[in-house]
């Protein structure tokens, strides 16, 4: 055994040790559901999809269980979405999106959360770590009974990281350094948290 994959088992020990939830990682959309707008010319799946396993990366070298409502381009329902996450003993839900709008002038970073001070205060860290680290403009956290959120029995937050429908934020968006950015910001707010 190498020692990287040793420390890597270690990690996970110790955070299993000290309790620390499974994060589960909610690629959006996926399959027939492109998201965004309607005739929305980037489809909003495989960028989701693609940040999702950047973060799923991220936890997992940093001694974290996790586990991905999808793993590649198919579609899975908002219901199971949850049930995969309310199967876990102990979780965090962590659901990866991007904007669209009709004003193809709004942009920034938004998050989502629903009740509990647990999301709120999860929703807010990821929030500041991806302002700080990405420089892109902020659009708050706010509360929204999205399907998601509002059937999460564990914290759960939802992460809008910028509008497709804005040609220089779908420019960075399109950029793999940037996506890898945006990645390691939500990473380091979840490892902070509960490490």
């Amino acid at each position: 055994m190498k020692f990287p994959s040793i420390l890597a088992a270690l990690l996970v020990l110790a955070c299993a040790a000290l309790g620390a939830p499974v994060i589960v990682i909610d690629a959006g959309h996926g399959g027939h559901d492109q998201g965004g707008m309607p005739g929305q010319r980037i489809a909003e799946k495989g960028y989701a999809l693609d940040v999702a396993k950047r973060l799923d990366g991220v936890l997992r070298r940093s001694g974290f269980r996790t586990v991905m409502t999808r793993k590649g381009d198919y579609f899975v329902t908002l219901s199971d979405r949850c049930r995969i996450s309310n199967a876990q003993s102990k979780a965090v839900f962590v659901s990866i999106h991007f904007n669209g709008a009709p004003n193809p002038d709004a942009y920034g970073i938004e998050m989502y959360c629903y009740r509990g001070r647990e999301s709120a205060a999860l929703a807010d860290r990821i929030y500041r770590q991806l302002l700080a680290s990405t420089g892109a403009p902020g659009r708050g956290v706010k509360s929204r009974s999205l399907y998601v959120l509002s059937h999460a029995r564990f914290p759960a937050v939802l992460c809008e990281l910028g509008f497709l429908t804005n040609r220089g934020e779908a420019r960075r968006i399109s950029s793999s350094s940037y996506r890898q950015k945006l990645a390691e910001a939500v990473g380091a707010a979840v490892i902070s948290r509960y490490r």
